[in-house]
Formats: structure tokens, sequence, C-alpha cells
């Protein structure tokens, strides 16, 4: 990027009033720190001289030169706002084409270097909302205008022209950069919105899991609570019919055992006759 900053230096050698005379020594103290680069001091003298001036465009402007070579200098947003300031100050005091073009073209370097160095300095915090991205954008946009102003007063400026082309691309990879960026970021919040609901899903799933397995255990609880009562029952009519039982199985022993002893007494009959019949039946001994 081409960065001429044309410096206005007047001297005049006419005879001039004392009140001339001081406001031009002035000036041309602050064009002496000018060249030794001291910047801030310069820009002293040059709004010295303007407010015992204020009619006077070369102050104004050489102030703005002074700013803006500062804030190259320190990356100020306060350089770059006096600067501009300045510059429109000389701006509307001028009536040469020539003189108003350079100061067009420098007041859109000093746009450009904003947007350049992200400086967030109010007319940009003020033209962009505040947002850090858009007051880039802001300070390209301002650049482009300046050039463009700066080129109809003088179409011949090659300086002016590069420098609107540099100013057009950077504007477009900025613009394209947030582009990117605002989709990278919808992507992401849909992403999130994504995982939220697919967070949100598992846990559905997790709890109806959890109360189904509840439901499941309740309801093995509840059978084995009835196969308990069950068992119970049964146990208990067991019990209940056990006398009974016992009583039956006596009452078969003992019908056994009855019967066993007749068996035993028709034996013992049978036996009892059947030696009475050998008795009657022995010959006589003579």
């Amino acid at each position: 990027m081409t960065t001429k900053i044309a410096t206005v230096i007047l001297l005049f050698t006419t005879c001039i009033p004392a009140a001339a005379q001081s406001y031009r020594s002035t000036v041309n103290e602050g064009n002496e720190y000018y060249r030794q680069q001291d910047y801030d001091r310069a820009r002293e003298k040059y709004e010295q001289a303007a407010a015992d001036d204020p009619d006077r465009i070369e102050s104004y402007f050489n102030a703005g030169n002074a700013a803006y070579r500062a804030a190259s200098d320190n990356a100020s947003a306060d350089d770059i706002q006096a600067a501009l300031q300045a510059y429109e100050k000389a701006g509307t005091r001028m009536e040469n084409t020539a003189q108003l073009a350079q100061t067009l073209y420098n007041a859109g370097n000093t746009f450009l270097q904003a947007a350049e160095k992200g400086l967030e300095n109010p007319l940009l915090q003020q033209t962009a909302g505040g947002q850090g991205g858009d007051m880039r954008r802001q300070g390209y946009l301002h650049a482009i205008d300046m050039y463009k102003r700066a080129l109809k007063l003088d179409p011949t400026d090659a300086d002016a022209r590069y420098n609107l082309t540099y100013a057009r691309k950077k504007l477009e990879e900025l613009q394209n950069q947030q582009q990117n960026q605002d989709q990278d970021q919808k992507k992401d919040q849909k992403q999130d919105k994504q995982q939220d609901q697919e967070q949100q899903d598992k846990s559905k799933d997790e709890q109806q899991q959890k109360k189904d397995q509840q439901n499941q255990d309740q309801q093995q609880q509840q059978n084995q609570k009835d196969q308990d009562q069950q068992d119970d029952a049964r146990q208990n009519q067991q019990e209940k019919s056990k006398p009974e039982q016992e009583q039956k199985m006596s009452k078969q022993q003992a019908e056994q055992i009855l019967r066993a002893l007749e068996r035993e007494e028709k034996a013992l009959q049978k036996k009892k006759r059947a030696k009475v019949n050998a008795r009657a039946n022995v010959e006589k001994d003579w």
C-alpha cells in the first residue's frame, strides 16, 4: 500500500503583518519538529497556530499529518481521531481543488490505517455500533469513499487509485472472513443444538430405562411376594391336615395288627387240633 502523506510547508518571503508573522513562526516550528519526526510536538505547534488564526488551512492540514504519523508509530485511536478532525477542518476551508484532493487522500489513508490496525476510534464506533469486525469494515468503507472523492477531483492521482484498489480488496477479504466466521458460528450453534437434543434424548431414554427397571423390579418383588404368600398358605394347609393323616395312619396300622393277631390265633388253633387227633390214633400197649 502506498502511504504518501504530503505535508504542506509554506514559506513566505514577503513582508507580512506581525500577527501573521507569529502564525508563520509557529507553523515553521511545527514543520521543524515534523522533519525531526517529533510528531507530538509538531502537532502542538500546528494546533497553536490554528488557534492564532483559525482561517488558515495549512495548520489544520499539517496537524492532521502529524497526528497520522503519530498514529502510525503508536497505533493510537486518539491520534487517528485527531487526524480525521484536522483534515475535516482543513477541507472545509480549502478552495484549491488539488489541495482538497490531497486532503481527501490523506483522510483515506487515515481510515485505512484505522481499519488495518483495528483501532477503536470514536468515529468508527459510532458508525459501526461498537462491533470490532464492523469497525474495521467501516474503516475500509470510509477509506474507499475518501479515495473515490479524491480521484473525482484529481483523476491522475495514481496513489489514490492504488490505495482504492487495495482498500476494496481488503474489504472483500474481511467480508469473506466474517461470512466464514458467521457460517462456522451457525454450524457450531447447530451442532451445539443437536448435541443438546441428543443429550436430552439420551437423558429421556435413561430415565425411561430406569423407570422400566423400577417397574420390573417392583413386578418381581410383587411376584415373589405372591409366591411367598402361596407357599405360606400351602404350608399352613399342610400343617392343618397333618393330624388327620397321622390319625388315619394309626387306624390302618391297628387294623393290620388286628389281622395279624387273628392269623396267629387261627394258626394256633389249627396246631392244637392237630395234636389232639394225633393222640387219639395211638395203639394200645399191651
